[in-house]
């Protein structure tokens, strides 16, 4: 009988240990993705690259009229608060494609003048080392284009003026030709 009690308690204790457990365990929320007709200006980057995406995702999605909007508002917010969210926005922003505030190369500026930290990298600080890495290489190869661009109008001239002296020569000779008939 007392083997029995025995039992009895260890059974009552571990199931009060286990019932302790499963109360400890916080509940893990997952994000909620910002509504694409709706940008909170004051989205609040957790470091995850989860929550940079979504905003980029949902920025993608607004009108042209409506990013004008966003555009000058982050801008504004950056001026006043320089902090990691809001430089994030601002890059993002600034990297989107067919945009009038398109700006390559002050979003390259913004991610080289992110302060550093001597914490150990972050997800945000990898992103940033990608961005940055990414924009540079993408500037590097539009200067190319252009260098390319101009060599090809210089030879495009050069092909005309040689043009030009062909013609002028065949216009001589044929001259050449009708004064000996």
């Amino acid at each position: 009988m007392i083997y029995g009690r025995e039992i009895l308690r260890i059974l009552a204790v571990a199931m009060l240990a286990l019932l302790t457990a499963c109360s400890t365990v916080p509940e893990v929320q997952t994000p909620v993705a910002p509504s694409p007709s709706v940008l909170p200006a004051d989205l609040i980057l957790t470091g995850q690259m989860e929550d940079i995406m979504q905003y980029y995702d949902a920025l993608r999605k607004q009108p042209a009229a409506e990013l004008g909007r966003v555009y000058d508002k982050v801008k504004q917010n950056f001026v006043q608060n320089k902090s990691d969210a809001n430089r994030a926005r601002l890059v993002l922003l600034l990297i989107l494609p067919n945009t009038s505030f398109r700006d390559i190369t002050s979003a390259l500026y913004l991610l080289n003048e992110w302060p550093r930290d001597a914490k150990p990298t972050t997800g945000l600080q990898s992103f940033r080392n990608l961005l940055a890495a990414l924009l540079t290489e993408q500037q590097r190869l539009n200067q190319t284009t252009d260098e390319l661009s101009q060599k090809l109008k210089e030879e495009q001239k050069r092909v005309e003026t040689l043009q030009n002296q062909i013609e002028a020569i065949k216009s001589m000779e044929k001259n050449l030709i009708l004064r000996e008939l």
